[in-house]
């Protein structure tokens, strides 16, 4: 047997400032990218409309409640933050696939009246709705039980191996990004660590920091983004972008679906971390990252990890920034290819492109990027995860390390 049903997302829309026809695609945007890396195949999902998903699990019965009820909680905080009760309810209708599409079509008055008289519903079906924030701490409210004579039976699946199970996020958060000329922090990195993973996930703090599927972080970085956003946050939030993945048409289009959920009204808050990038980025492959990010970002930093990174073949003012990955090494490895980086401050100055330095990890490599007149600098040694921002603070350099608050 395999598990069918409609979820159909409810909004308070007055309570979201927003017009329907701005809230319908921001509504879908963020429900898909999360369905993509939370409903995981085998189980599958079909997009009805802006607000109504057909969800399928080919190895259950039913649908995991429980977990749908995370997802409301999800999507509360993702779309409005921590609002009043009742913003956001999750509407799941177990039936027949043809119940379903029924389900799905009907219109928001229709729908109302069905909510008051259950007896108008599609024939046959379970009809619960799941209702936040706090949703995963209640049990879902059942309008209607299932018809004991409906014929529920599913397409049949093709037979599929378990799947790991994976956990819902466990950490968003952020890191400062620290300018030395003036001790402020003018923004801050942000990070999002799903629960099985072993270690936080940034792009600042080394190597095994890093993520293992840069796609599903990058994506889960730009919702975690929209959050702080919406919010309040109003210094830079900086957004990671994998250079391997950016670069690639197979994968452009999932990322322009992606970075379309920001708001138009935030681009010049943000900033564009595209690491992992090459010590000689091509040609095209830069041009083709500025057309992509400029549309969602205003400005684009390059993070390498070589410290004779190629500046002089990229055209003046190409990107605003270059910054450098201090190498998984002995200290004083570590502060020689720090120096080796800074010595080139004058080639980047001839391009009009700031230098930084991340993964600093203590007053001794903060101290060097002071003396070597490195601008810009980040890592475990400056900021580690916070739960807020902190762009906009003004701190003295002895203050650092900011830690986890």
């Amino acid at each position: 047997m395999t598990a069918l049903a409609c979820l159909r997302v409810a909004v308070d829309v007055e309570s979201t400032g927003l017009t329907p026809a701005v809230l319908g695609p921001l509504v879908a945007k963020f429900s898909s990218l999360y369905l993509e890396s939370r409903w995981l195949w085998p189980r599958l999902f079909e997009s009805l409309n802006h607000y109504c998903y057909l969800l399928t699990d080919p190895r259950a019965d039913e649908l995991d409640v429980g977990e749908l009820a995370r997802l409301s909680d999800e999507l509360q905080t993702k779309l409005f933050g921590t609002g009043a009760d009742g913003e956001v309810a999750l509407l799941l209708f177990e039936g027949t696939l043809a119940a379903a599409t029924e389900f799905a079509a009907l219109d928001s008055d229709s729908l109302v009246a069905a909510l008051k008289d259950p007896s108008l519903l599609p024939k046959g079906g379970r009809l619960s709705r799941i209702a936040s924030p706090r949703a995963e701490d209640a049990e879902p409210e059942v309008i209607r039980e299932r018809s004991p004579d409906a014929d529920d039976t599913a397409p049949p699946a093709e037979a599929a191996p378990d799947a790991e199970h994976q956990t819902m996020p466990a950490l968003e958060g952020l890191q400062g990004v620290y300018f030395l000329p003036r001790g402020l922090f003018v923004g801050d990195v942000v990070s999002s660590t799903p629960g099985h993973a072993r270690s936080h996930i940034s792009v600042l703090e080394g190597v095994e920091h890093l993520p293992e599927d840069s796609a599903a972080f990058d994506a889960d970085c730009v919702l975690a983004a929209v959050r702080f956003l919406v919010e309040g946050a109003t210094a830079t939030i900086f957004l990671p972008i994998c250079y391997s993945n950016i670069v690639r048409a197979s994968h452009r289009e999932r990322y322009e679906e992606m970075l379309s959920v920001l708001p138009a009204e935030t681009r010049t808050h943000l900033t564009a971390i595209v690491y992992d990038t090459p010590r000689n980025p091509a040609f095209g492959g830069l041009a083709q990252i500025r057309s992509t990010l400029l549309k969602y970002v205003s400005q684009i930093d390059l993070q390498t990890h070589d410290p004779g990174f190629e500046v002089e073949y990229l055209p003046d003012n190409a990107v605003n920034s270059v910054t450098l990955v201090l190498p998984d090494a002995a200290p004083r490895s570590r502060l020689a290819t720090l120096k080796r980086f800074a010595e080139r401050r004058d080639s980047y100055r001839r391009k009009r492109i700031w230098i930084g330095v991340t993964d600093v990890r203590n007053q001794a490599e903060l101290a060097a990027c002071v003396a070597a007149k490195v601008p810009f600098v980040t890592g475990a040694g400056v900021c580690r995860m916070q739960s807020r921002p902190i762009g906009g603070r003004l701190l003295p350099l002895d203050a650092l390390p900011i830690l986890a608050a």
